[in-house]
């Protein structure tokens, strides 16, 4: 926004005005903090995405090769990390991602990551950890 504009009248818009209004304008729609992220693995097959509003954590599967995803997630307390959840897709490229619904503090840590997984091998092939805040 610029405010060297003129209004109507023709006269410059205040600079202490308009920002004040603009801070008003700011409060009244704010909305709580969010902190959304996806990130995939390295061949690109698994990915997950993190909606901090609502805690909506989703796992997709992004390659017809046979191997189920997993979307693994920790939460931090206490200055550790404690494993939170291991969100295993074996619907396939074809099915739709799996989407669950967690209910987690506003403002705890996060991290997620996805990996390929095998019922022998667990989950392997993993993206890094990726942090965020709920």
């Amino acid at each position: 926004m610029r405010f060297n504009r003129l209004d109507r009248l023709g006269r410059p818009i205040s600079v202490l005005g308009a920002t004040a209004a603009l801070g008003a304008v700011l409060m009244l729609g704010a909305q709580p903090a969010a902190a959304d992220g996806s990130v995939r693995n390295p061949g690109g097959e698994a990915g997950v995405d993190f909606a901090s509003y609502g805690e909506i954590f989703t796992v997709h599967d992004y390659k017809a090769n046979g191997v189920a995803t997993v979307g693994q997630i920790d939460i931090k307390s206490g200055g550790n990390w404690l494993a939170y959840d291991d969100v295993i897709n074996t619907k396939g490229y074809d099915g739709p991602p799996v989407k669950v619904n967690y209910s987690i503090g506003e403002g705890t840590q996060v991290r997620y990551r996805a990996c390929q997984y095998s019922g022998s091998a667990g989950a392997y092939d993993c993206s890094g950890w990726h942090y965020d805040k709920a």
